[in-house]
């Protein structure tokens, strides 16, 4: 099956997926998420395939949200295909946890909002000294999706998280590493090289043992995903709806900074 978004080939029993929309900063459209949702099933049946790298093509591994997808929203007053990006978003995040095997994030540039999700869903991370996590919904004033806020809490602890998610702080590769966010950090150089030599460990370990260990660890740390979720998408309607959602990209898009502080027209409930 051929795919127009992403790059996919299978060697030595790893399954590379690459995102391939370098002119956009491979960021999250419907067409993208579709394939990788897609991807992510085949690989889930497929009993060649033991390991997952998840890479970026380009320079960098994924912006997040899609820019001009945001600026049709706000040019059109319809936000449905937005809805559907947070959704779809949501349902990678579950894939991810519920397949069987191990999933590696390749990093490198900038992982921005949705991305930096992606990546800390993955079982592991192998990133290059060039990796900059980004928090960016707030600037467009929008809540975290895609369970950021639930499995960003897995890393770090509330402080840092409510800094990082609040005032749109950055990570740089090495803070990343410092809190655990990171198991192997390298040169650009030696990203490929690094990720593959530790695919090959972990496609040389007992499957079964991989895939039920993955599955206490679900049990354990994940087992409130679905609900975050469902929580996100639900936020992310209503704020998408909002006047500060319409301020806040059009101020990025003009490059200006932002005036917020418009009431939301409903209230979110509890």
């Amino acid at each position: 099956m051929g795919y127009q978004n992403i790059e996919f080939k299978v060697s030595d029993k790893i399954a590379t997926i690459a995102l391939n929309t370098p002119k956009n900063f491979n960021a999250f459209t419907e067409e993208l998420l579709a394939d990788l949702g897609n991807i992510l099933d085949q690989c889930a049946d497929d009993e060649g395939i033991r390991v997952l790298v998840i890479c970026g093509e380009g320079r960098s591994f994924c912006s997040g949200g899609d820019v001009d997808t945001m600026r049709r929203s706000i040019e059109n007053r319809n936000t449905q295909s937005l809805i559907r990006i947070v959704r779809s978003a949501g349902n990678i995040a579950r894939k991810i946890r519920a397949i069987r095997k191990p999933v590696i994030a390749s990093l490198h540039g900038v992982v921005a909002s949705d991305a930096c999700s992606l990546a800390l869903l993955c079982d592991f991370r192998v990133a290059s000294d060039d990796v900059l996590f980004m928090e960016t919904f707030m600037n467009i004033g929008l809540v975290p999706d895609m369970g950021y806020t639930y499995v960003l809490s897995r890393y770090i602890g509330f402080g840092r998280l409510t800094e990082f998610l609040m005032t749109s702080k950055m990570f740089t590769a090495d803070m990343a590493l410092d809190m655990g966010m990171l198991n192997i950090l390298t040169t650009r150089e030696n990203l490929s090289n690094e990720t593959m030599a530790y695919a090959k460990r972990l496609v040389a370990l007992p499957q079964d043992t991989v895939a039920l260990t993955k599955a206490l660890i679900n049990q354990t740390l994940f087992s409130g995903l679905d609900a975050c979720l469902d929580r996100e998408a639900k936020y992310q309607d209503l704020l998408l709806r909002s006047e500060n959602y319409i301020e806040g990209v059009e101020a990025f898009l003009e490059k200006r900074p932002a005036a917020f502080n418009k009431p939301l027209k409903e209230q979110v409930g509890r």
